[in-house]
Parts: C-alpha cells; sequence; structure tokens
C-alpha cells in the first residue's frame, strides 16, 4: 500500500536555493540542484507552507526528488530571477479556490510571463478552472498549465509522483533520426504518418549569429538544429488544407505542447495537414527563426500533392513570440527570398525555388512587430502585402491594447483582419478558450477564396 503523503520523512535540502542573476527580458543561467537522475534547470518549485513539515512542503519536497529543479518557500525566496525557468510549479493550501496570503504577494512581486504555471493545491472545495483564474489574476501574462494538482493529507505519494511524470516539461515530441534522409530536401514523405524532419542540411542553415558554447543562458545548445514535425490529418477526414504551427515563449523557448501539440491535434482533428515549427531562439535572431518558418513553408508547398492540398492553401499561425515569427517571415522572407538575403554564405538548393507565401497569419495574442512592441507602422505593414490575418486575444492579456492598436494598422493597410476577442481571458491560454472552432470557419472561408 503506498505511504501517504502526511508519512513522508522527506526533510528539504538546503541545496536547493536559488541563485539568480540576470534581468526579466534575458535568460539567465539556470540552476541546477536536488534530484542527480533528474535535474530540470528550467523548474522552479515555489510553494508556501501553512506549518514546518506540512504537506505542501512534502510535496515540494517530493517533486523535487521526481524532477529536479529549484525549491524556495514563498516569503523566503532572496533574490529569484523569473528568466531563468521555464516551468513553475506553486504550491499552497487552499480551500474554496481562495489563494492564501502568501501567495498573492509572491505573484504580484515576480513576473512570469510566458513561464508555465502548474499549481499544486492541498485542501477541500478547490477547482482546476477556478484556481486558475485566481492565479492568472496576478499573473496575466503566464501559460496556464494543466493539470492541476488537487491533493489532501490522504494523498498517496505514488499519485503526486504520476503527476509530476505526467507535466509536459521540455516535451516538443521526438527529435528527427540519425542518419540520411531526415531532412525536408531528403525526406520521402509520408503523409498518413508523422514525421520528425530537420529544416535545413547539416552545416548549411542561414545564420549572421555566432553560437558556439551554452554558458547556461539559452534554451538550445549550439548543435540544436530546427525542425517540424507532422501531425498528419486522421484518415476518413477530408482535408481543408495545411497550417504550420509556431508555439511562443519569448524567443527563449517553446511551449511546444500546450502551444504547439494540443493544436495541432485539434487542427488536424478538423482537416488541417499540421505542422508544429520548432525555429532557433536566442542567441539567433527573430529574423534567422523566420527563415526556419519559411523552409518549413516551402516543404509543405514542395509537397502540396502528397498531403492532399492545393498548394495555395497553407496557412501560418504563432502564439505571442510565435506569431510575432510568423510576422517576421510574411514581412521580410515569403515568396522566393532565400538565406542569402541573411547571410551571403548560404548555399541556396531546389527547394528555395518554391514560395514561402501564406494564405493567411493566425496571431494568437500575437502581432506584427517585434517582442513586446506591436508596430502600427501602416507603411510597413502596406509594403508587405499581408495575407487575411485573424487575431484572437483575451481581454486580461497585459498586451491586449497593443493588439487593439495592431490590428487597426492592418486595417488600415489593407490586410483583412479578423478579430476574436475571449472576455476575461489572460495571457497564454493554447488550445484553450474555444477559439479553435471559430479559427477553424475563418480558415476554411479564406481558403475557399485562393482556389
Amino acid at each position: 500500500m503506498g505511504r501517504r503523503i502526511l508519512s513522508l520523512l522527506l526533510a528539504l535540502t538546503a541545496g536547493m536555493g536559488l541563485a539568480a542573476c540576470g534581468q526579466t527580458q534575458s535568460p539567465a543561467e539556470g540552476q541546477e540542484t536536488a534530484a542527480p537522475e533528474a535535474q530540470n534547470s528550467a523548474l522552479l518549485i515555489a510553494y508556501a507552507p501553512e506549518t514546518e513539515g506540512d504537506p505542501v512542503a512534502q510535496a515540494a519536497t517530493l517533486l523535487a526528488e521526481t524532477l529536479g529543479g529549484d525549491v524556495v518557500e514563498m516569503g523566503q525566496e532572496g533574490d529569484l530571477t523569473p528568466s531563468d525557468y521555464e516551468f513553475v510549479l506553486l504550491g499552497f493550501a487552499a480551500a474554496d479556490n481562495a489563494l492564501p496570503t502568501a501567495v498573492e504577494p509572491f505573484l504580484d512581486t515576480y513576473d512570469f510571463g510566458a513561464r508555465t504555471l502548474y499549481p499544486f493545491v492541498l485542501g477541500t472545495g478547490n477547482d482546476e478552472a477556478s484556481l486558475l483564474a485566481a492565479l492568472s489574476q496576478h499573473q496575466p501574462g503566464a501559460l496556464l498549465g494543466e493539470p492541476a494538482l488537487l491533493f489532501t493529507p490522504e494523498t498517496e505519494e505514488a499519485a503526486i509522483t504520476q503527476w509530476a511524470q505526467s507535466l509536459p516539461l521540455r516535451d516538443g515530441g521526438p527529435a528527427p533520426e540519425g542518419g540520411t534522409g531526415n531532412t525536408v530536401a531528403t525526406a520521402q514523405v509520408t503523409p498518413h504518418a508523422q514525421q520528425v524532419l530537420y529544416l535545413w542540411e547539416e552545416g548549411n542553415a542561414p545564420a549572421v549569429t555566432e553560437y558556439t558554447v551554452n554558458n547556461g543562458s539559452y534554451s538550445d545548445d549550439p548543435d540544436f538544429r530546427p525542425y517540424l514535425t507532422t501531425f498528419p490529418v486522421p484518415e476518413g477526414t477530408a482535408v481543408k488544407g495545411a497550417v504550420l504551427i509556431c508555439p511562443g515563449g519569448a524567443f527563449q523557448f517553446r511551449s511546444d505542447q500546450p502551444e504547439g501539440v494540443a493544436v495541432a491535434q485539434a487542427l488536424s482533428a478538423r482537416g488541417y495537414q499540421s505542422f508544429v515549427v520548432d525555429y532557433r531562439l536566442r542567441p539567433y535572431t527573430q529574423q534567422e527563426g523566420a527563415l526556419d518558418l519559411a523552409r518549413a513553408v516551402r516543404f509543405v508547398r514542395a509537397h502540396a500533392e502528397d498531403y492532399g492540398i492545393d498548394p495555395a492553401d497553407i496557412a501560418v499561425m504563432g502564439f505571442s513570440a510565435g506569431g510575432i515569427l510568423s510576422g517576421e517571415m510574411l514581412l521580410h522572407f515569403d515568396g522566393t527570398v532565400n538565406g542569402t538575403a541573411l547571410d551571403p554564405d548560404y548555399v541556396p538548393d531546389a527547394l528555395d525555388q518554391v514560395s514561402a507565401d501564406g494564405a493567411a497569419c493566425g496571431m494568437i495574442y500575437a502581432f506584427y512587430g517585434r517582442l513586446s512592441v506591436g508596430t502600427t507602422d501602416v507603411d510597413l505593414l502596406r509594403s508587405g502585402s499581408l495575407p487575411p490575418t485573424f487575431y484572437c486575444y483575451g481581454t486580461r492579456d497585459p498586451f491586449y491594447r497593443q493588439f487593439l492598436a495592431n490590428a487597426d494598422a492592418a486595417e488600415a493597410a489593407g490586410v483583412s483582419v479578423e478579430r476574436l476577442q475571449l472576455d476575461g481571458m489572460p495571457h497564454g491560454f493554447g488550445a484553450q478558450g474555444d477559439w479553435i472552432p471559430t479559427y477553424d470557419q475563418w480558415l476554411t472561408t479564406v481558403f475557399s477564396q485562393t482556389s
């Protein structure tokens, strides 16, 4: 019979304190501590204990032993740098979804924008949706992770461990296989089976950034190669077109699961051949990442017949920074603009002769512009000959007014704009919010006009 949480004889280790440095807008060195077999420097476990050694503190220690990461007690955190982390597990006791007094000042002090929050909550009368809504009141820029862990003093240790192991931390799916034939230029396409393919031939990715050593500041190591993952339309479902999806993450990381995989699965079920693009992050530039997306579009268009789509019916979309990346590509790197526009040493290939145009753009809590700054330059937007654009955003998003202003500027530039406002919704809702059916209807209409 499993041990119960009150019987856990776990002590918080002194070595789990935080050593923080850097600024919120720049990634800083993550701290690896705790579990020797499950280290995760991108994970912060912050908890508010009721009493010393109580179930919340014991759960925090168990989670650290299972997942690794840094553990900090709220109110005793010292110097904390949110930019060190990609995921934050928040532990506290609550009744009827009311946040305890220690949690609110912690959330109001630190900005966890673009980070994914997973609560683990002790008590009764709580439900996941209400707790996430309460947290988002203080962190409207954060992604809300599901599932939450709701537990009691009688919850077995195994159940907490199982929850921890189920969390999609850094789960972007499988990487491309080694060997030959694993790139978009060399692979044999299997339209009914998932594939994971590198976007560039090894040693020939257009770049202006020299990145050779990761001192802990970056999510990807220097040997990272951008790739795409296919999510085929299920057999028996009519194919409507293709969508390329760029997860967000402030160009520091990619929120592949909530803003990539979950969305691709939902769209493929509705008839869209879907592709998640794992583009280059910092220290690479927005422009280098945009070329990754353009390469992915060229691949899909080159194999339109294989995927059963009209080559004109290809859309790009992105979440937060992923939407900004999509806009950068459509403004500057679509058509037959290839990597030599950025890197004169890049050697073009046959795929570069295929257009990277997109028939539509999905800006999901995103805008045309750069990180945190939506453009209102009508002339710039007009110069891009931008396709119809779907804006979807929540009224409690910190960038709400920028979404409105950017959409207004796009309309003034002659872009066909569709807006879906989700009242009361914060930033980072991913596939939640029931916006996908509306996006599906809009995209079906757009594709009908391109044929």
